[in-house]
């Protein structure tokens, strides 16, 4: 008895043979096994998926440059504080060493100011030549209704000045050139002042007035 005959081979069956696609498109390759035919996949199609790969990693020199901005700016930073206090800690240094704060008005430790005098001790008349005794006695007398400030010479012929003086005031000395035996008497304020010398106890000069005196020894 004749066998009956095969069916036909489905065509999606076959290993290997291409899944239906869409109208007037070459056939899917089937999956898993197989492989696509030439012209896989069809224009106007995606390709095939792959497998995922790994990220791609990052570069190494993605992080060098904000590290090296942010080390340049700590160091400027740190430079300049150390300028700003080593400039602080000189000002603080140079108003405290005198123990008081600096006036540009003042410039002296004691606070007086630029070209004020200072009081001084009055000088030491000499009352004795340094070269001797002295050849002749020499007596200055100043009187006035107030201070007076007086000029002289003394022994060793140096030009002294006493402010203030009240009167009467006298100085008596040896000395050995008359002419540097003088006195000038002028007063503070007002009235009158006046002045005399008397050499070897006789007077050889006098004088008295509302502006002053002035006596010489010769």
């Amino acid at each position: 008895m004749p066998r009956p005959a095969a069916p036909p081979p489905d065509p999606a069956g076959a290993p290997g043979a291409p899944l239906p696609g869409p109208a007037g498109a070459p056939g899917t390759p089937p999956w898993p096994g197989g492989a696509p035919a030439p012209g896989w996949p069809p224009v106007g199609y995606p390709p095939p998926y792959a497998y995922p790969t790994a990220a791609p990693r990052p570069s190494s020199s993605g992080w060098v440059v904000p590290v090296v901005v942010t080390v340049v700016i700590a160091l400027v930073l740190a430079f300049c504080g150390c300028v700003g206090l080593g400039v602080l800690g000189s000002i603080v240094d140079d108003s405290t060493s005198s123990g008081q704060p600096y006036d540009p008005e003042f410039d002296e430790p004691d606070g007086g100011r630029a070209g004020d005098p200072t009081d001084a001790a009055p000088p030491v008349p000499a009352t004795t030549p340094s070269g001797g005794p002295g050849q002749f006695k020499v007596l200055y007398e100043v009187s006035g209704t107030g201070a007076v400030d007086v000029q002289f010479y003394d022994a060793n012929a140096d030009f002294l000045q006493f402010d203030g003086v009240p009167p009467p005031w006298r100085l008596a000395f040896t000395a050995n050139d008359r002419e540097r035996v003088q006195i000038i008497a002028t007063p503070t304020g007002s009235g009158e002042a006046s002045c005399r010398i008397t050499i070897n106890g006789k007077v050889v000069s006098q004088d008295s007035g509302e502006w002053g005196a002035t006596c010489f020894g010769w």
